[in-house]
């Protein structure tokens, strides 16, 4: 794919509700992609993404193998709930497609070292579906953190809460299908919080899972009213402590149902030896240290937006541009690896009651 005229022929595949904000991205990109397929297994969800795509009949496929075998697309985009990123993904390798996968790569570590091993053997493109990278506040502590700032790295508090956040579609509710707040959002929060400090090795890791008020009434009044209380089964609240090679502990909580204030907290706070950090979601970060004689409090005076779409928009250029021009990615799937190092071994944590060394 040297020519740089070329478009990447990308197949969607899954329409569900994640789909829907790489449709913008996809045609901002329109200089450089071209959709070809569309796949979803219901018949609802797929017409309305080929009438909202205005694609023709014949490029909609109710199966990912029909759709590789008759259309040969050069790389798939997979949207699909966590429990098909692995044998979606096995499969456009085999069928010599680069891959861009939601997040978490996999339903475990296994499935992860297969995949990345599988695009290698072939000299394909895995990209794993994480974006706050992209987040200016991101960007500013990265920089922060390489000019020697926050000096050694000591505690992060990350919280990822939602007061009733559970939501109503897909299989968020099943821990068989890949769901629960810790893979379904806390996930987000452990990939900024270590890209931020330079993602150091895991070595010791406890938690505790909270269950129950899930499957209690889903009559209340709140943003994700009426969900599956029958079959949810995955935590309300969990809370994890990673201990890494370079003493940085990590305090992390993360929540579907949990009695606070607010309706979302999304925020972590950074202390090092000789500087500290505040980052949140949308936000302007802020930054601490002494200065001058003084405890300074410090601000960027002016940062641009960066929304959801910005973000995604960017994502998705980062791994066409891989695809199209074998450049780097900032998020392969050995980011996808390392992140789920550590949630397997808080779900192995909180399941034994036990600290997991790594």
């Amino acid at each position: 794919m040297s020519n740089q005229n070329k478009k990447l022929r990308v197949a969607v595949v899954g329409c569900g509700m994640i789909y829907l904000e790489h449709i913008p991205a996809f045609r901002e990109l329109s200089d450089k992609v071209e959709i070809v397929a569309l796949v979803d297994n219901k018949p609802e969800a797929l017409e309305k993404a080929g009438k909202l795509w205005d694609m023709p009949q014949e490029k909609l496929f109710s199966d990912w193998k029909t759709m590789l075998a008759q259309v040969k697309p050069d790389a798939v985009d997979i949207c699909l709930p966590n429990r098909f990123h692995y044998p979606c993904a096995l499969d456009s390798f085999a069928a010599n497609c680069h891959v861009y996968c939601e997040k978490p790569l996999g339903m475990n570590v296994a499935e992860c070292e297969d995949m990345i091993a599988k695009a290698k053997a072939k000299n394909l493109k895995l990209a794993v579906g994480f974006q706050q990278e992209y987040n200016p506040g991101s960007v500013i502590l990265v920089n922060a953190r390489k000019t020697g700032f926050f000096g050694e790295m000591r505690y992060i508090h990350a919280s990822l809460l939602r007061r009733r956040g559970i939501p109503n579609w897909g299989e968020y509710y099943s821990r068989e299908f890949g769901g629960g707040p810790v893979l379904d959002v806390g996930v987000h929060l452990l990939d900024i919080a270590t890209y931020i400090v330079d993602r150091p090795k895991p070595k010791r890791i406890s938690a505790t899972y909270f269950y129950n008020e899930g499957k209690g009434d889903n009559t209340i009044y709140c943003g994700g009213e009426k969900w599956n209380n029958v079959d949810y089964n995955v935590e309300d609240l969990a809370a994890a402590q990673i201990t890494f090679e370079n003493n940085l502990v990590i305090q992390l909580e993360t929540s579907y149902v949990n009695h606070i204030k607010e309706n979302t907290v999304y925020d972590f706070k950074l202390t090092g030896s000789k500087g500290g950090a505040w980052w949140q979601s949308g936000k302007i970060p802020e930054l601490y240290s002494d200065m001058f004689g003084a405890m300074m409090n410090i601000v960027p005076s002016y940062l641009p937006s960066q929304g959801r779409p910005d973000m995604f928009r960017k994502k998705l250029d980062n791994w066409v541009d891989g695809c199209l021009k074998n450049s780097e990615l900032l998020l392969p799937g050995e980011v996808g690896l390392y992140v789920q190092t550590i949630l397997d071994g808080i779900a192995l944590a909180a399941a034994t009651q036990k600290e997991i060394v790594l």
